[in-house]
């Protein structure tokens, strides 16, 4: 609910929902409207006034499939628990949205770059998904330094009609690895949609994006910035992906190289992919690569062209 300022104005106006909304601070002290606050695990988070300290704290107060919602404050966020120890935070209850909250937006802020960040001082994910019908939200993933082999964000099979948008993704305090991911399925997962979520990297990671054996799914406006270095794949499909839809990657490139755009190492199922409509920049060296015959489907995707008449060329063919 949005709370009434001193102006006439609403403050803190989040979309409609038909549950609680718990909110969650940055830090221990924190302002709103103007007047400071003291976060803590001990308040209700019901209000932007008794914020609670820490997100996984807010996981454990909301109830599955009431329209429950998480709603974080501007600034970084650090994924721990009560005591202060960094631990992923268990995204296990079922029907539930976090969303961050731009300062004066609720269109999600910068598309690139959100204010409200995230990030785990530790060897393990930020965010773990295991229910279903979550959504996620307006979000800036940082990847911490200590983070040396997992992703960013991971969801199981049980995390049906997964819903994670407006988000990024920033790997680039971290040590390259390709053991460190983006976003990561780690099961059969269905009817998950990733849309309007852009990757910024500087070296040899894992996929940013890797959807292996997720089932009815959409990709859809991706948007990836290799600042230097060479990664293998932005977007991964595996063994026993079936009937994703990536729509609109726009994968670009400034001193650093992709190898493959889209990659189908281990694709095992005819026509289980297609990408449709993307645009790759000339540092990537083959945009839709390592699929088998008959595996992926393409339409309209183009390489990025240099100069004032060169318009791109039309992918024909996946090598």
């Amino acid at each position: 609910m949005g709370y009434l300022t001193k102006y006439g104005t609403i403050w803190g106006q989040a979309p409609d929902f038909a549950g609680r909304v718990f909110w969650v601070a940055p830090s221990a002290s924190y302002t709103v409207d103007g007047r400071a606050y003291s976060a803590s695990d001990n308040n209700d988070g019901l209000s932007p006034e008794r914020a609670l300290r820490t997100v996984n704290r807010a996981w454990a107060l909301v109830t599955a499939n009431v329209g429950d919602c998480i709603v974080l404050l501007p600034g970084t966020h650090s994924a721990a628990n009560a005591a202060g120890t960094a631990t992923s935070i268990a995204a296990n209850v079922a029907g539930v949205k976090m969303i961050g909250l731009s300062r004066g937006h609720m269109n999600y802020g910068n598309p690139l770059y959100r204010n409200v960040k995230l990030t785990l001082a530790a060897n393990d994910q930020t965010v773990n998904v295991t229910a279903a019908d979550i959504e996620i939200a307006g979000i800036t993933f940082v990847g911490d330094a200590l983070n040396t082999g997992s992703a960013l964000v991971d969801f199981s099979a049980a995390a049906t009609n997964l819903y994670l948008h407006d988000c990024s993704l920033d790997v680039t305090a971290q040590t390259a690895s390709t053991s460190i991911l983006g976003i990561d399925a780690t099961g059969a997962a269905q009817y998950v949609c990733i849309e309007r979520v852009a990757s910024i990297c500087d070296g040899a990671f894992g996929a940013m994006i890797d959807m292996t054996a997720t089932l009815d799914s959409l990709v859809a406006d991706f948007m990836h910035i290799q600042q230097t270095g060479t990664l293998a794949a932005c977007i991964t499909a595996g063994a026993a992906t079936d009937r994703l839809h990536i729509r609109r990657p726009y994968i670009v490139d400034g001193a650093g190289t992709v190898t493959a755009g889209i990659d189908g190492t281990g694709a095992t199922v005819a026509n289980g992919v297609v990408v449709s409509d993307g645009r790759f920049g000339v540092g990537v060296t083959v945009p839709i690569d390592n699929f088998d015959a008959g595996e992926c489907m393409i339409c309209e995707n183009y390489d990025f062209g240099i100069g004032a008449t060169d318009g791109g060329v039309l992918i024909v063919a996946i090598t």
